[in-house]
């Protein structure tokens, strides 16, 4: 019989096996598809269909949505991979119902096949002059079990394959049988289930519903059942629901029928041990071959009953026993769960818990023992905060006063009176005392916590105690320079031979790594920024302020003083070259043409130019000419030739006759005199390689010839 599921789980199982209708047979039911809404395989297997097109319609009840309707041109359901495999020598059944539209088309309501040759497939189909059954060895001839057509009329239809022997039914009555005959070659594959469709096209006009596939041979009543969807057989019942008390073996009995078959490979009648929850389904055939089935729900249950643990008591106590592990209890000698009482006497007490159907029992002694002799130990001296130990004997169970735990260590800082009680292992109660006498330790006092920078040195001076020791080697009242920081301790001994102790932490900065920069060269009036990096904050010389810009006037060396975040400094320095403007005069004579820098002057007067000079500042050159003209006064020296121009330090000069004796100058690009040298040769070297690089000029001395513009390299 149904009865109510233990847990969510079964509902589930359950569920799906309850939209299988009564008279559909479970045994062997590899999918069953009712087409209420959906085409889902309602059986446990969920072998569902997808559907390509067909249209919901009414079932041969005049039920809305209970059937599919097929154009006989598209629309058809498919599983590809179904959940069975037929073979030649297999047994298995399908049934269906369907309403073929007048059509001279022949339509496939149901196949299982591919095109693979020498594959097992069946199919069932319906033409405009019969309808019929077949059976084939892929790409061979096909053994049919026909009968007549029906049109636009609900037919029920059963085709039973049995090894090899082929039986169809039309509305409850056998119209043909045939025998699969291929013997070799035929394999056996799992295919694609097709309805409303064969496996090359043929498609079905028409409706469908209650589509059945089992893997067995449905016997004729189970097939009337079918088509009449009512139960021959109506007294099977799987018993009442069971429980599996502490993995306990059970045995599930059919009842109503003359043979049994449960699903989970369950035998009717024979224990077995079950690992899970679960619904077990039965079916049960009588004599005539009708079959019914029915559940019922199997739950596992533990229970482990634990009556404490044994106790030993002295007369008089109170005890209070507590079983654990079901729900409810029943103790003997008059003892309720959980109530106290009063022991007099020893004795063993039995409990029994129930949890639904499931019992287990155990049993307790308790023992009534004398009074235990506890010793608390020798009364103790240390210094406050000192370890002590405290360990009683003479018993068990030792539970101290002041929070203290038997064999434990725990710091001691007040003289105080210590109680332990202990019991017997009867649990018998008794208590002694010790005394533990701290007496006080120095107060101590390392000072307060430092911050220094690396390279000063610190002294530690502790206070408190006398003959103050420092770890780490330090001495105290004596300076160190410690490179690292950490936690340093003081020790200190009072007159009791006590000592106490103090820390102090020392927290040791790095220099930060400070830049002022590279050197810098500007000219003078030019503003200047100068910043500082490697640390968080910076001061310089001069009135500076970090990244703002000034205008200094000469050559100078700033110096920075750059901060980290832990208030240590460091120093570096820039030197700023400023370079000067220049001015200088040129007093010249020309003929016709002079010309300056690339500038011709043809009159005489007083000219200024302002160019870079050879520090890259602008240079002022006031040129004071005075120019002579052929025809007034004659000029026909001839000019020296210089190369090569530029140069990197050698210069040839070639010098007319007229030339010789004088002397030459070099002068630089604001007229200063760089060297003064003798014209002795028509042809000399001069060599300028340690002058700077820039623009100068070589005239003859003391006369008004056109200088010669020098690019040095």
């Amino acid at each position: 019989m149904r009865l109510p599921i233990f847990i969510s789980s079964l509902f589930i199982t359950i569920g799906l096996w309850s939209q299988v209708p009564t008279y559909v047979p479970q045994y062997g039911l590899l999918g069953y598809y009712p087409f209420n809404g959906n085409p889902n395989d309602v059986s446990a297997n969920a072998a569902h269909l997808s559907n390509n097109g067909a249209v919901l319609s009414t079932d041969r009840f005049g039920t809305a949505n209970a059937a599919y309707a097929f154009n006989g041109t598209s629309q058809n359901l498919i599983n590809n991979t179904p959940n069975f495999s037929f073979g030649p020598t297999s047994s298995f059944t399908y049934s269906f119902w369907f309403n073929r539209n007048v059509t001279s088309t022949t339509g496939v309501i149901i196949m299982n096949a591919t095109n693979a040759a020498g594959n097992f497939i069946w199919i069932f189909q319906a033409g405009p002059t019969n309808m019929q059954y077949g059976t084939n060895k892929q790409q061979s001839a096909w053994i049919w079990v026909p009968t007549t057509t029906t049109t636009n009329v609900w037919t029920h239809i059963v085709c039973v394959y049995n090894n090899g022997v082929m039986t169809l039914y039309k509305d409850n009555v056998v119209v043909g049988t045939g025998v699969f005959t291929y013997t070799s070659g035929v394999t056996t594959a799992n295919m694609p289930l097709y309805v409303g469709r064969g496996v090359g096209g043929n498609y079905f006009n028409g409706k469908i519903d209650d589509v059945g596939i089992w893997n067995r041979a449905l016997t004729a009543c189970e097939i009337n059942d079918l088509f009449t969807s009512s139960n021959s057989l109506t007294s099977v019942s799987a018993g009442p629901d069971v429980v599996s008390c502490n993995n306990s073996a059970i045995t599930l009995n059919g009842s109503g029928a003359l043979n049994y078959f449960w699903n989970q490979n369950v035998s009717n009648g024979i224990p077995f041990t079950p690992t899970s929850n679960g619904t077990y389904l039965v079916t049960g055939f009588n004599a005539n071959g009708c079959s019914q089935w029915d559940e019922t729900n199997v739950s596992l249950a533990q229970l482990s009953v634990n009556a404490g643990q044994d106790l030993s008591v002295c007369p008089g106590d109170t005890v209070t026993l507590n079983a654990s592990g079901a729900l409810s209890y029943s103790w003997d000698n008059s003892v309720s769960n959980n109530v106290p009482f009063v022991v007099n006497q020893s004795g063993t007490y039995i409990v029994t818990g129930t949890s639904g159907t499931c019992t287990d029992s155990d049993t307790l002694v308790i023992s009534a023992l004398p009074l235990p002799q506890i010793n608390a130990g020798n009364d103790t001296v240390v210094c406050a905060g000192g370890i002590v130990t405290l360990s009683a004997s003479g018993g068990q169970n030792y539970s101290w006063n002041n929070g203290v735990q038997n064999a434990l260590s725990f710091p001691a800082y007040n003289t105080q009176t210590y109680i332990v009680t202990g019991e017997s292992p009867a649990g018998c109660l008794n208590s002694d005392t010790v005394e533990v006498v701290a007496n006080p330790v120095p107060n101590v006092i390392a000072g307060n916590d430092l911050s220094i920078c690396i390279g000063q040195s610190v002294v530690f001076t502790a206070v408190g105690g006398f003959n103050p020791q420092w770890n780490n080697g330090i001495l105290d009242g004596v300076p160190f320079y410690p490179t690292v920081g950490g936690t340093y301790i003081v020790t200190g001994m009072s007159n009791d031979g006590c000592y106490g102790t103090d820390t102090l932490v020392l927290t040791v900065g790095n220099l930060p790594d400070i830049s002022a920069g590279a050197d810098q060269t500007i000219c003078a009036g030019d503003p200047l920024t100068l910043n500082g990096s490697g640390g968080t904050s910076y001061i310089w010389s001069n009135n500076v302020i970090d990244g703002q810009a000034f205008y200094p006037s000469q050559t100078t060396t700033y110096g920075v003083n750059g901060f980290s975040g832990n208030g240590c400094s460091n120093t570096d320095s820039v030197t700023v070259f400023v370079n000067q403007a220049s001015q200088s005069t040129i007093t010249a004579n020309g003929i016709d043409v002079y010309s300056l820098n690339g500038t011709n002057y043809t009159t005489s007067g007083t000219f200024t130019q302002v160019i870079p000079n050879a520090l890259g500042c602008d240079s002022t050159i006031t040129l004071v000419l005075t120019m002579d003209y052929t025809g007034i006064s004659e000029w026909n020296l001839s000019q020296m030739n210089v190369y090569p121009n530029p140069t990197n330090g050698d210069l040839h000069l070639v010098i007319p006759n007229q030339m010789l004796g004088q002397n030459a100058i070099l002068t630089n690009i604001s007229g200063q005199k760089i060297a003064r040298f003798p014209l002795k040769e028509n042809e000399q070297m001069l060599n300028i390689s340690d002058v700077a690089p820039g623009t100068y000029f070589i005239s003859w001395e003391n006369q008004g010839s056109h200088p010669i513009r020098v690019v040095k390299q």
